[in-house]
């Protein structure tokens, strides 16, 4: 009676795991107005994020707060823990910081195509401030727009002013709900997270350019993953279209191992 009862909680417990997402890896398929579909896997604390059509992707790993840049066709990557990218993202920003004055009559004199390719790769904006003047702070405020559900998953919605002006709309989900698990859940919130800080960070803004200014509008008030947003400065969406549960390999996320390792400083002058 005894090992009959065992043998039937075992079956029942067994049962149980095959139906609870508590360990189920996600897949987030994000389709941006831009034409490009990128998707976002999450297994066993790392995150891979990859668009389609481009040759290299990410893998975030929250246990060590480290991010991967993976180049497939080059058989090469480049690994830094956020603060190291942080602190790379500061070098470069002073570098052009003390550069720039010296470099604007030269690309004054320039064709504006041939202007505009070279500041792209100094993270230099058209009509920025001159040197040594910032740009007064932009006020942001957050307007709470109820709940939704998008691809299966809960959030919050929030309009967000610029200045009182309509800059963005944002849906954030702040747990775990329809084919997103609890773990998965936390490892992606702590991928939003280490993108905010480094989005925050000086000299971020040139670096990464528009995308700064999104992860801006996700003010320090806006918790959770973004599940849809808005810019509507940038006249850009994106949005989560598709969420699964199936499992996923472990080779997505460490196939690079293989390759060889590249400098930091190496990409950030890519």
């Amino acid at each position: 009676m005894v090992t009959r009862s065992i043998i039937s909680a075992i079956t029942s417990l067994a049962a149980l795991l095959a139906v609870m997402p508590a360990f189920a890896d996600t897949t987030l398929v994000v389709q941006g107005s831009d034409g490009l579909e990128s998707s976002i896997q999450v297994r066993h604390g790392r995150g891979k994020m990859s668009t389609a059509g481009m040759p290299g992707y990410l893998v975030f790993d929250a246990g060590s707060r480290s991010i991967t840049y993976v180049e497939p066709d080059q058989r090469r990557y480049t690994q830094a823990t956020a603060a190291e990218l942080q602190s790379g993202i500061q070098a470069a920003a002073n570098i052009r910081e003390n550069v720039a004055p010296y470099m604007a009559d030269l690309l004054a004199g320039l064709p504006v195509e041939q202007r505009r390719l070279i500041e792209q790769r100094m993270g230099v904006v058209l009509g920025a401030p001159a040197a040594g003047h910032k740009a007064a702070a932009a006020s942001l405020k957050t307007v709470a727009r109820g709940t939704h559900t998008i691809a299966g998953l809960r959030c919050d919605a929030s309009g967000i002013l610029k200045n009182g002006r309509p800059a963005a709309e944002v849906c954030m989900a702040t747990g775990p709900s329809g084919k997103l698990s609890r773990q998965d859940y936390a490892t992606l919130a702590e991928m939003v997270s280490v993108s905010r800080s480094l989005a925050a960070g000086a000299g971020a803004g040139g670096m990464l350019g528009d995308l700064a200014d999104q992860l801006k509008f996700l003010a320090l008030d806006i918790d959770g993953v973004p599940l849809a947003v808005r810019d509507l400065e940038h006249g850009k969406r994106y949005q989560v279209t598709a969420v699964s549960n199936a499992l996923l390999p472990d080779a997505l996320f460490n196939s690079y191992g293989a390759f060889q390792r590249q400098d930091m400083a190496g990409l950030l002058l890519q």
